[in-house]
């Protein structure tokens, strides 16, 4: 028998908690179709049961008030804080239903009464906050975290409370000026605060306001070096490298560093293309003195900058080319042939190739950099690398296959590998081996660097879409041969061997790609103007080809570098973003194209 009521209970609680459920899906489901009447029977019988659920409590309350009950709403919240006098939301809810009823200054009223309760815990006040916020009160949210800060000071979580309200209403200037603040009261490191203004600083006039406010703020503490450092990053973040430049070198001497700030500002500038300003910091660094614990990479970076400068030039002289060689040898004689003096070593070796046109020179000094004892294998890997590549260019293709092999053999599974195969695929390439290296080419289409696996791609795709359907490969050998020469700089014979495949091979696929290899030979030839018809040429009768976007993107640079024509480079740039999602130089050209718009990226 009392089993049979321990069941039959257990069954009348679950019939209940059942038809509850149903009860407040039916409520919700007239509440959201706005039948707000049907709604509040209802939510008044489910209240009666769960007098605690707010849920419940603010659908009812919200029913009253849509039906124009606000005298009956009125008395339900009074009743309400009555009998939950700790809770501060129906303090306020009683402000909200006399605001309603167009009560205004009995509402004000309440409001404030309501700021009274506040105990002496942060607890009390978020839930006061809180309660604001759900009737969109604002202004009062605001006086709760201002009288919070004033109890519990500005180290408390109430001062950021206060700057993302400022921002959540749009007053930034107080948000900043709140944050900055907190700094300066918290002792924030100058990383932790970059975070805090990243996350917060969103466009050019958030960036003015904060500057101003570091400004002011600097002028009253000017040796803390992280709002120095805040100030600095506002510059870097817009892009004014000289303001950035004058904000750096005053710290640097005030913190007396070394010239460390101004080297790192240096290396930004320089890949963000601000030549200028990456030289100045540089020379800065330089004149400092040898005995400067950043001479050397100063020095480096100086000789990296006017390399970039020569190659971005309309038409370098030999007298820059010969000044510049002179000072990296200087560099490469005084601190040797070392981890460290790699990169400038590869810059020379690259001067020697591409510019002065002595791929002797080249091999010269890239043979005795790869020999040094104390270079790490790496090192040692990237400078075969590259002398293999002079190699190419002097005509010994076979010694540049036995470094790209042997590359390749002690770095299988390292982008170093991975480049050597692409490299050794190339060279199969060059000497008609069309199936050897397409086998090569698809062992590294999913490389993990994405440079090699475009190159790889792009390569693959010359080869695929141009051999002709009878395996007659002598169209595609005398083409591979011609981007050979051009590697090689010898244009004139380039171009004899170009010119003869339309005329034995009429309507051949290759048409594209012959444009695209002229117009490559006229950039080096410094016809730039010819080499910017040629790629357009290309870029619209063919436009639906491989080659198309490659031709918009190298437009692009040509407007933009030796032309000068930033509106024609930035209307390439956006060709490739709208026109070609897929293509492999979508990422580069989407960033050109916002730099040339403007955009703050």
């Amino acid at each position: 028998m009392k089993l049979f009521f321990a069941i039959t209970l257990t069954l009348l609680l679950s019939l209940k908690g059942i038809q509850a459920q149903n009860t407040e899906a039916l409520a919700k489901q007239y509440y959201e179709n706005a039948e707000y009447e049907k709604a509040t029977e209802l939510y008044d019988e489910l209240l009666q049961k769960s007098p605690q659920d707010i849920l419940l409590y603010d659908r009812y309350l919200s029913c009253l008030l849509f039906t124009s009950q606000t005298d009956k709403a009125f008395k339900f919240v009074a009743k309400r804080k009555k009998k939950y006098p700790e809770q501060a939301q129906y303090r306020i809810d009683e402000g909200y239903v006399l605001e309603k009823q167009g009560k205004m200054p009995d509402a004000e009223k309440a409001f404030k009464k309501a700021l009274d309760y506040l105990a002496g815990e942060p607890a009390a006040y978020y839930e006061t906050a809180e309660a604001f916020r759900r009737r969109n009160k604002y202004t009062w949210v605001i006086k709760t975290f201002e009288l919070g800060e004033a109890k519990f000071g500005a180290e408390s979580d109430f001062a950021s409370l206060l700057a993302q309200i400022y921002m959540e209403t749009g007053e930034r200037q107080k948000a900043l000026e709140k944050y900055v603040q907190m700094v300066v009261t918290t002792g924030y490191a100058y990383e932790q605060s970059k975070q805090l203004f990243e996350m917060n600083v969103t466009d050019s006039a958030d960036f003015a306001i904060l500057r101003g406010i570091l400004l002011k703020q600097l002028q009253k503490d000017p040796d803390r070096y992280e709002l120095n450092d805040l100030l600095k990053w506002t510059f870097i973040k817009t892009k004014d490298w000289n303001s950035a430049l004058i904000q750096t070198r005053a710290l640097d001497k005030r913190l007396k560093e070394k010239g460390q700030r101004v080297v790192e500002l240096g290396d930004l500038c320089a890949s963000n293309e601000a030549w200028g300003v990456a030289t100045q910091c540089f020379e800065y660094v330089k004149l400092l003195g040898k005995d400067g614990p950043y001479y050397a990479q100063a020095v480096s970076g100086l000789l990296e900058t006017r390399y970039k400068l020569i190659e971005t030039a309309t038409l370098p002289t030999a007298t820059e080319t010969t000044m510049l060689e002179n000072e990296m040898l200087d560099f490469l004689k005084e601190y040797g042939y070392t981890d460290q003096t790699w990169k400038i070593a590869n810059r020379l070796s690259e001067l020697y190739t591409r510019f002065i046109h002595l791929p002797e020179k080249a091999i010269d000094l890239l043979e005795a950099f790869q020999k040094t004892y104390n270079l790490s294998k790496k090192t040692q890997a990237a400078a075969k690398l590259a002398l293999g590549d002079a190699y190419v260019i002097d005509s010994d293709v076979w010694s540049s296959e036995l470094l790209f092999a042997q590359v390749e053999k002690d770095f299988p599974e390292d982008p170093l590998g991975q480049e050597a195969k692409f490299r050794r695929a190339r060279l199969s390439y060059y000497r008609g081996d069309f199936d050897w290296s397409v086998i090569q080419l698809d062992a590294i289409k999913g490389a993990t660097t994405q440079l090699i696996s475009n190159n790889a791609i792009r390569l693959a795709l010359t080869i695929s879409e141009n051999l002709g359907i009878d395996s007659n490969y002598d169209a595609l050998s005398r083409f591979a041969n011609a981007e050979l020469l051009i590697a090689q700089n010898k244009l004139t014979q380039a171009e004899t061997e170009l010119d003869s495949i339309p005329k034995l091979y009429p309507g051949h696929s290759l048409s594209d790609d012959i444009l695209f290899q002229k117009a490559l030979i006229r950039e080096k030839q410094g016809r730039f103007s010819e080499a910017a018809e040629l790629y357009n040429t290309l870029a619209i009768a063919f436009g639906h080809d491989i080659l198309a976007d490659n031709a918009w993107y190298n437009l692009g640079l040509l407007y933009e570098y030796k032309l000068g024509d930033k509106e024609n480079a930035r209307k390439a740039y956006e060709k490739i973003v709208n026109d070609f999602p897929g293509s492999l130089f979508i990422i580069e050209a989407r960033e050109r194209f916002r730099k040339l718009r403007g955009d703050n990226i």
